[in-house]
């Protein structure tokens, strides 16, 4: 015991000394840390659509399991990199006792998140159906909302539709001199040497302004398409990300972002999500209805949802498939500025005057807001990594399936 004057004594402290570690990783971990809880779970998922992408020849694949689980369990904790979560694996206990011994490159890490994208949709129903047979994810009330997520892409890399034009005719002149100087010199070359062919392609520099063109021309086809009459010479597109779109974000700046979309069940559970590239909410209340229903089994008592969701054909639609709903008629927490117009808004607006529908709508904030604070501030969750709608829906059901297990392994440490 290490002594320090004659009174004051500590423990001893030996930095250097060999140690015997666990035999089992498991027994180094807190039995509450919610790792294991992940690790269950995703153990009796059905994963024969990730393994039907794996060829029978060839060298044995990382199984999609284990590689599963270091996603899952890295968005919980706030980690989005293959980069990041190799390193884990190397230093991080937990991941460590995902990985089994196995030591993915961030490569491999990498390729499994793109290569599976449209296999995430399927994990998250499944955590979604975890949680019913284990009675939550109850659908008595529903809350659907939406939040601006930024895209893997900024300004800098976008052009206004007046500059693609003015670029797109300097680089077809710069091209159309190009090959106005390539056949001079064929014609100099077949006057000294006759009319053989020795041509080695395309030069690198017209190959590049050709690859140029053709990005930008899809690109501007792209924007005239979704803006259609209210494009304007300032509208702009970006590069890197074509289908992400500028939206306000909840800083107050505008950003590319895309518009994700959750259900969520009134004990917290995502129950269905979505994403849009559009910044209104209003064209995607009725297929996250009808999402809920596809995934669940199930159809919602009543479906809570802000003003942003308003629309009369949105009511009408509802109403027609006899789904209760609840939808703001103005800005919540005051008073429309005019009588709302139209034959089911003005229903809309009578209902939400009786006490208990305001004792309802009352928990839409919290229970349609929580999953997304969540999801940003505690899961860190800001940006996509991923580009392209298709390959951010991807990663938003990855990350919502990662938010299911977070959240049925509190309410199981809550409910012991």
């Amino acid at each position: 015991m290490a002594v320090m004057g004659s009174e004051i004594q500590f423990k001893g402290y030996e930095q250097h000394q060999g140690q015997l570690f666990p035999a089992h990783l498991s027994e180094a971990l807190d039995p509450a840390d919610p790792v294991f809880f992940l690790d269950d779970v995703v153990e009796g998922l059905d994963l024969s659509g990730f393994e039907a992408r794996y060829a029978a020849l060839g060298e044995h694949a990382y199984p999609p399991r284990m590689l599963l689980k270091l996603w899952l369990f890295g968005a919980i904790e706030g980690v989005y990199s293959g980069r990041e979560i190799a390193r884990r694996v190397r230093w991080d206990l937990r991941f460590r006792y995902l990985a089994g011994g196995l030591d993915p490159d961030f490569r491999t890490v990498n390729r499994f998140r793109g290569r599976h994208r449209e296999d995430f949709a399927e994990v998250f129903r499944q955590t979604v159906r975890t949680a019913r047979a284990s009675g939550l994810a109850k659908l008595g009330r529903v809350a659907v909302d939406g939040s601006k997520v930024r895209a893997n892409t900024s300004r800098h890399k976008a052009m206004s539709h007046g500059r693609m034009q003015e670029a797109e005719a300097q680089l077809e002149d710069e091209i159309a001199q190009i090959l106005a100087q390539m056949d001079a010199v064929n014609e100099a070359e077949d006057d000294a040497h006759g009319d053989d062919d020795g041509s080695g392609g395309l030069p690198s520099e017209l190959q590049s302004r050709e690859q140029r063109v053709a990005k930008l021309r899809a690109v501007r086809e792209q924007l005239e398409a979704e803006r259609g009459s209210e494009l304007k010479p300032s509208s702009q597109k970006s590069f890197a990300d074509p289908d992400a779109n500028m939206m306000m974000t909840g800083e107050g700046s505008l950003q590319y972002c895309y518009n994700a979309q959750a259900a969520t069940s009134q004990d917290g559970v995502i129950v269905a999500t979505g994403v849009t590239t559009s910044p209104r909410d209003v064209n995607e209340l009725v297929p996250m209805v009808e999402a809920v229903t596809a995934t669940t089994r199930g159809k919602p008592r009543v479906v809570l949802a802000d003003n942003g969701y308003l629309s009369e054909a949105n009511l009408k639609t509802l109403r027609r498939k006899r789904q209760r709903c609840l939808v703001a008629v103005g800005r919540e927490g005051k008073k429309p500025r005019r009588w709302p117009q139209g034959r089911y808004s003005r229903r809309m607006h009578r209902t939400l005057r009786l006490p208990w529908a305001r004792a309802l709508y009352d928990h839409r904030k919290t229970q349609g807001e929580r999953p997304f604070a969540e999801i940003k501030a505690v899961m860190g969750f800001r940006r996509f990594a991923l580009r392209g709608v298709s390959k951010v829906r991807g990663e938003w059901d990855l990350v919502c399936a990662a938010f299911n297990l977070r959240r049925l392994a509190a309410l199981r440490a809550a409910t012991g």
